[in-house]
């Protein structure tokens, strides 16, 4: 998501904040909070990378880090047309630097991760009772063949993600019946892509850790629709919880609707857990900066749980590039870094 985005989203109810900072005080907080490991099978965690959808950043960061990255972000969440959402810009003619159909063709262990929105920006404002009523399902079904004729049958698709928060138009919405809706709308898309001729996907629905606590049972779209379960955990936090560590980690996972919440759901309905974007924020966005701890905590947190994959955030521009920041570096370019 983008750096406004990530600004608007930190919304924490007043009263849930009083209770943690209660608790921070109290000095009832613990670095790493030791969830049971997912009983589904474990499957070795991918390490990816968003890179402003270049490849030629991509090397540069697998350069930095000083390993190979096989795995990245791109996004498709900003399809003017329905032509344009179900052939997506990445496996279509133009720049080298940003075709990822063909950096995937290049290695047998390359692997895409796509955050893919369930509606172009023309889309009327009823889509969610449309799409639950198979409106749309034409179009998911070309979408499916575009990705498996482009070589990209095995990617996992982040469908319409970050979908609890209302800063993308793909969002929720705002009632029990808009939810009912969207829900239905996700597993039907679901259901469709599983069943492209030549694919395996794997579907996993995004929450945005912290904003708009909605209950996740609420909008659910099912477990025969959903096999990844994912967390959005930038390193974000509102600024009353201070830049000091660990009350900043403890917040950002102990928060409603955070990390702790969403991995004790994903557990409950046997899902694997992923957190495809995680990274560092500057102060004016509610980050910390070069932020060490917050760095180390999170590749704990991947091994604790065997995440299914993780995604670094490292936008080209920002002050959360890995190259600005010397302590977040040193820690991820460690001879044994947590995959």
């Amino acid at each position: 998501m983008d750096e406004a985005s990530r600004s608007r989203r930190l919304s924490p109810p007043v009263v849930a904040a009083a209770v943690v900072f209660a608790l921070l005080l109290a000095g009832t907080v613990i670095l790493l909070r030791q969830w049971p490991e997912r009983t589904a099978a474990a499957a070795d965690t991918a390490s990816c990378v968003y890179t402003s959808h270049s490849i030629a950043r991509l090397d540069q960061f697998a350069a930095l880090v000083g390993r190979p990255v096989t795995c990245a972000l791109v996004f498709n969440d900003a399809a003017p047309t329905w032509d344009a959402l179900v052939r997506p810009w990445f496996i279509q003619g133009g720049a080298t630097d940003h075709r990822w159909d063909h950096w995937v063709a290049a290695g047998n262990d390359r692997m895409l991760v796509i955050a893919q929105s369930l509606i172009p920006a023309n889309a009327p404002a009823d889509w969610r009772a449309r799409g639950a009523a198979g409106d749309y399902d034409a179009r998911f079904r070309l979408l499916g063949r575009s990705l498996v004729a482009a070589g990209l049958g095995g990617s996992i698709i982040r469908l319409a993600h970050e979908a609890n928060g209302d800063w993308f138009r793909h969002n929720i919405g705002t009632d029990r019946r808009q939810w009912k809706d969207w829900a239905k709308y996700w597993a039907r898309v679901a259901r469709i892509l599983h069943r492209t001729a030549g694919a395996h996907f794997e579907l996993d629905l995004t929450v945005s850790g912290g904003p708009r606590v909605i209950p996740l049972a609420r909008w659910y779209p099912g477990d025969k629709a959903v096999d990844i379960i994912g967390v959005d955990q930038h390193d974000i936090a509102p600024r009353f919880v201070g830049t000091g560590q660990p009350a900043r980690w403890t917040y950002q996972m102990t928060q409603p609707g955070g990390f702790d919440n969403i991995a004790a759901f994903a557990l409950a309905h046997r899902k694997p857990i992923s957190v495809p974007e995680w990274g560092l924020t500057d102060t004016a966005r509610y980050g910390a900066g070069d932020d060490g701890y917050y760095i180390a905590a999170m590749l704990r947190l991947f091994a604790l749980h065997h995440v299914r994959y993780h995604g670094f955030w490292d936008k080209l521009g920002t002050p959360g590039e890995l190259a600005l920041n010397p302590d977040a570096l040193g820690i991820l370019r460690s001879p044994t870094p947590a995959r």
